[in-house]
């Protein structure tokens, strides 16, 4: 019997993958599309560039959390010394590979890449509107409105910028990455720690439109989570899904 039962694919949930070292999500779904949580079964990942398939890294993938309880991601590391079409083969402990699928990967990354200065985006603040005029988080942190972005970056402090849109998320991960963020920030109160909203004019969901600062940023999905330096260089990036030791790593 395999593991994740027949009929289970792999596929990519990372859509911004550039040459470097890498960290890509994978998610596994069922013969239904659902996808399939599953921190009980260790997987293996197998990646080689198109046409190169007899030089493939072996990685091992660790099982995140997106929604507690309810749905998963793998990540691995990935050192992708090229651009092009790169494929993926998913092994799950005690079964047979899962059809490999294609991820492409670019030259350089659609957002601030890691060691880039941070844009100084004029993001609203609480000062600017209310923050239910400038957030769809259900429980929003008000210190997370406090200072735009541009202001956090250069502050002279780290920074934590969230960009997500927990009312309009099509992911299903904004509003738990904005309460991972709430819950940490109590530990790090030398931090900024900001929350970014994906749209504008949310209060009239027909007419959204999307903010300013995500095209500044460059971001083609949401959430996005990207940490900061004191001196506005990013050192961390993250799509889709982070966890708490992923942050303090970086956060110290």
């Amino acid at each position: 019997m395999e593991p994740f039962g027949a009929g289970a694919v792999g596929f990519a949930a990372s859509s911004n993958l550039a040459v470097g070292t890498e960290r890509m999500l994978v998610a596994i779904t069922n013969d239904s599309g659902a996808r399939l949580p599953s921190p009980d079964i260790p997987i293996t990942l197998e990646v080689w560039l198109d046409g190169r398939d007899f030089q493939r890294q072996i990685i091992d993938g660790t099982f995140m959390w997106a929604i507690p309880n309810v749905s998963g991601l793998y990540r691995g590391t990935v050192e992708f010394d090229t651009a092009g079409t790169w494929y993926v083969s998913v092994t799950p402990q005690g079964g047979a590979p899962l059809a490999a699928f294609p991820v492409t990967v670019y030259e350089e990354p659609f957002t601030p890449a890691v060691g880039d200065p941070a844009p100084r985006s004029e993001t609203l603040t609480s000062a600017d509107a209310p923050i239910e005029e400038i957030s769809s988080d259900f429980d929003p942190d008000p210190a997370f409105y406090e200072m735009s972005v541009a202001e956090a970056v250069t502050s002279g402090r780290p920074s934590v910028i969230a960009f997500a849109t927990p009312r309009f998320c099509t992911t299903g991960i904004c509003q738990p990455t904005l309460d991972l963020l709430r819950d940490l920030s109590p530990s790090y109160p030398a931090v900024n720690f900001l929350h970014v909203e994906v749209f504008t004019n949310i209060n009239d969901p027909e007419n959204i439109v999307l903010a300013p600062a995500v095209e500044e940023w460059g971001l083609p999905t949401e959430p996005w989570v990207f940490v900061v330096g004191a001196e506005g260089l990013i050192l961390g990036r993250f799509e889709g899904l982070v966890t708490p030791e992923e942050l303090t790593a970086l956060l110290g």
